[in-house]
């Protein structure tokens, strides 16, 4: 959505209003503003440089300051392993003393990129500039074979690296990567270079913004919604809905007895075994062992059987634990209680839940591994 508005922008410009085509030569600093100030506050180094490099090859082109096809080709090499490492290493913060390592190895390469550039050896523009391809192929770009090639290089590393861990900022750094090839193909177009700038700026911020709301609404360690999200779910709720609240049993036994490396197994087989449970349920994880399962428009006499099914799907399931290397692998059992209830006669989101706490805490006492059901 961000590049097709930038693009209608770019081919209706004359229609703008005066202010307004006056004010796309700010938006890039303002974006940039507005991108910086984020990353301080959240503290990303990512978020920091990937900003900082859209920013500053933007400038760098648009004023005109890289000149020569040797000195554009150094710079965009340096550019660009800067990106690649900042998006592979493992973020540590802004402000923080596990950041010096990327600080210092940024601070290295601006300083060797602008050597470079200053000298500009013999050597360098050889290998920078070699045509061991066609180069009518290339006669769309004033970048180097060298300096494309290492580019499709490090697209694919990135997202070879994407496409194993899902990691926010390897798909900032692609987004990084592109913008600035952008930047160096438009050069001579000051309008396509502030709003591929802008648009770059853009991205990065929605992303963080996506980010930090998948931090907030999202557990981490089971890919289930939490608290958070239930509260706002059953805050936007009008019709009746049924609620079940779902625990594992001795499941502070389990983690003393087998570790928490183990407990945390557990834990992401229940939520995927409760994500897929039937009846239209939506999971969340409640917190420690206990999840919530909410049915919309349904009574707790309608999901019943969904949630015996449940019970009986988790206690089949064999789950396997080794507590030492040297031992033999050992077989054990997960079962799960649930409370089940629904919103029709309750007060508000509250009682529910207390309710279906209530007949949670009733299962335990009836021997666990089973379906409570309370009005």
């Amino acid at each position: 959505m961000i590049a097709i508005g930038a693009i209608v922008v770019y081919f209706y410009l004359g229609h703008l209003p005066a202010p307004v085509q006056q004010a796309l030569s700010l938006l890039p600093y303002i974006l940039f503003a507005a991108v910086l100030l984020m990353a301080v506050y959240f503290n990303l180094s990512n978020l920091f440089y990937f900003s900082l490099v859209c920013f500053l090859s933007w400038f760098l082109i648009d004023q005109n300051y890289v000149l020569g096809t040797s000195a554009l080709n150094i710079i965009f090499i340096g550019t660009l392993l800067a990106v690649l490492l900042v998006g592979l290493m493992t973020e540590k913060g802004l402000l923080t003393f596990a950041a010096f390592p990327i600080h210092f190895l940024m601070i290295i390469i601006v300083f060797a990129s602008y050597g470079l550039w200053v000298k500009q050896p013999v050597w360098l523009a050889k290998w920078v500039m070699p045509t061991f391809l066609p180069t009518t192929w290339f006669e769309w770009t004033s970048l180097g074979q060298t300096s494309l090639l290492l580019m499709l290089l490090s697209y694919l590393i990135l997202i070879s690296v994407f496409i194993f861990f899902r990691k926010r900022q390897v798909f900032n750094a692609m987004v990084t990567l592109l913008v600035v090839l952008l930047l160096y193909h438009w050069s001579d177009d000051s309008l396509a270079l502030s709003l591929t700038c802008a648009a770059g700026s853009m991205v990065l911020l929605f992303s963080t913004l996506q980010e930090s709301w998948h931090l907030a609404y999202v557990d981490e360690l089971t890919s289930l919604p939490g608290r958070r999200a239930l509260d706002e779910k059953l805050q936007r709720s009008l019709g009746i809905y049924a609620l079940a609240m779902v625990d594992i049993d001795h499941f502070k036994k389990f983690n003393d007895s087998y570790g928490h490396d183990v407990g945390d197994d557990v834990l992401r087989m229940i939520a995927g075994k409760i994500g897929q449970v039937g009846g239209g349920g939506k999971a969340y994880r409640y917190g420690g062992e206990e999840f919530t399962v909410v049915f919309n428009n349904h009574s707790y006499d309608e999901i019943q059987d969904h949630l015996q099914a449940l019970i009986d799907a988790v206690a089949e399931t064999s789950f396997v634990v080794n507590r030492r290397k040297n031992q033999k692998p050992k077989t054990v059992q997960v079962t799960i209680s649930i409370g089940l209830t629904d919103s029709i006669g309750k007060g508000g989101a509250a009682q529910t839940i207390k309710t279906a706490d209530q007949a949670l805490y009733q299962a335990k006492k009836k021997g666990r591994n089973r379906l409570q059901v309370k009005a």
